[in-house]
């Protein structure tokens, strides 16, 4: 009886002892240790049980829009067992403080995963977004004046570089206020609303700037174009419209076909999509804002890109090049 005893609490320690066979033996005696390894076994299982539940839901759906009224004669007679909800139980308690971990480093508790509504609602907000502390001073505030012309001034003084985000970056130093994210995309921005708007690219030299400079007066004022501001005057009776006839019949004729030289183009790109598609993944449409579109990249070599909806839409001035 002595000797059976002892035996019996080595059986005990083993069965109160949670871990694998492979575990070091630093860890299988360690209690925060067990407990953090019980708790990721029974998330583990109700894994497997919330999958066998979306099965089982699944095919009552099935069965349900096969036959409703037998589905519904099937509720009523409660034969139907739909699965019940999970509880998920708490983090298990553990002094990070024994291990040399100090866990006020990462802020606040780590179980609190969720937002508190009291900090959504008492949060910092720019514009209707909410401003962290690792936002920069101008986040989501709009370009001043004197910061649009200062912008200007430097896309002449930096030229345009094989990889553009060097550019930015120069760029972003010199100006002082803002981010190279925030100058990139104010850069597509003015770009795409002066493709748009008829006028001239700075650094590039433009194109059918005769036929579009008077587009301009039927946009409204914007931070973009700071020095643009066009005086109300009454139209003059006695203008005998020479500005509109000094475009020879020749240029209209060369303009109409390169537009419809691009829009077939466009087509055929179209066409190869529908074949073949590619995605863009590292090119953002100056147009439209986006990234990773389907289709061609048209481009002029010289840092604009277009996605083949924008150069349908906008029928940029540029002669653009499908690259795919």
């Amino acid at each position: 009886m002595d000797v059976m005893e002892p035996m019996d609490s080595d059986t005990q320690d083993s069965d109160d002892e949670f871990a694998f066979e492979t575990d070091h033996l630093a860890l299988r005696g360690n209690k925060d240790y067990c407990d953090l390894l019980k708790y990721i076994v029974k998330l583990e299982a109700q894994k497997v049980k919330a999958l066998k539940d979306i099965e089982d839901l699944s095919e009552a759906q099935t069965r349900a829009l096969n036959d409703p009224l037998e589905f519904i004669e099937e509720m009523k007679s409660g034969n139907l067992n739909f699965p019940p909800r999970q509880s998920i139980a708490d983090l298990p308690d553990i002094n990070w403080g024994n291990y040399g971990i100090d866990a006020s480093q990462d802020g606040d508790d780590i179980r609190d995963t969720k937002p508190n509504k009291d900090d959504l609602d008492t949060a910092t907000k720019v514009r209707g977004r909410k401003f962290t502390d690792n936002k920069p001073e101008t986040f989501n505030q709009l370009w001043s004046c004197e910061e649009q012309k200062r912008l200007e001034e430097l896309l002449e003084i930096y030229p345009e570089e094989p990889i553009e985000a060097r550019r930015y970056k120069k760029i972003a130093q010199a100006l002082g206020t803002r981010t190279p994210i925030q100058v990139m995309s104010r850069i597509q921005k003015y770009f795409a609303k002066l493709a748009k708007a008829g006028l001239p690219i700075p650094g590039r030299i433009p194109k059918g700037a005769g036929r579009d400079k008077n587009r301009s007066i039927f946009y409204k004022k914007s931070t973009f174009f700071p020095q643009l501001h066009v005086p109300v005057t009454m139209e003059d009776p006695y203008d005998s419209g020479e500005t509109h006839e000094s475009v020879s019949g020749m240029e209209m004729k060369s303009s109409n076909k390169a537009m419809l030289e691009m829009l077939k183009a466009a087509k055929e790109q179209r066409l190869l999509d529908e074949t073949s598609p590619v995605y863009q993944t590292k090119t953002m449409c100056v147009g439209c804002q986006k990234k990773g579109f389907l289709g061609a990249r048209w481009t002029d070599n010289a840092g604009t890109d277009y996605c083949t909806d924008c150069v349908v839409k906008l029928l940029p001035g540029e002669r653009l090049i499908p690259v795919r």
